[in-house]
């Protein structure tokens, strides 16, 4: 069983490392995840759990410690909320500079249009807290572009 373990851990942590180390930010929020889920699972697997014992104190016989499953639960949902929020920043970013490229970034989302680079955010997609505009009047679409600077 804990050769079994070992690797699924092993192709877990392979391929979050192979996910993390790629430019595209959703692979990187994947990446992460996976490898959170390896740690999970070597948790588990250090811990000694068998099916013959189970980690319920009430039944008699051999029975590993429980508390490597309460934190294991506990990643579970801390890594849930973290996914979230990462996603979260994922889309913003996409929202706002048109690409998911993360080497592209740069130091700052916000591109100036009259930058050198020549790049600048997708219009179309300003703000999901940005109000209903009619894109197709360009001084209101220039108006929130300085909003957003």
């Amino acid at each position: 069983m804990e050769t079994l373990f070992a690797v699924l851990i092993g192709l877990l942590v392979s391929a979050g490392v192979f996910l993390l180390l790629s430019r595209t930010i959703i692979r990187v929020v994947l990446g992460l995840t996976f490898i959170a889920y390896g740690v999970n699972l070597a948790i588990l697997t250090v811990a000694g759990l068998r099916e013959e014992s189970p980690p319920l104190l009430t039944l008699e016989g051999p029975y590993v410690d429980p508390l490597p499953q309460a934190l294991v639960l506990t990643a579970i949902v801390i890594g849930f909320g973290t996914t979230a929020l990462l996603l979260t920043v994922a889309l913003r970013a996409y929202q706002v500079a048109g690409h998911d490229d993360v080497a592209a970034f740069g130091d700052n989302l916000a591109r100036n249009p009259d930058g050198p680079d020549g790049q600048h955010a997708d219009p179309e997609h300003l703000s999901p807290d940005t109000p209903e505009a009619d894109h197709g009047d360009v001084a209101e679409l220039e108006r929130l572009r300085g909003v957003m600077r």
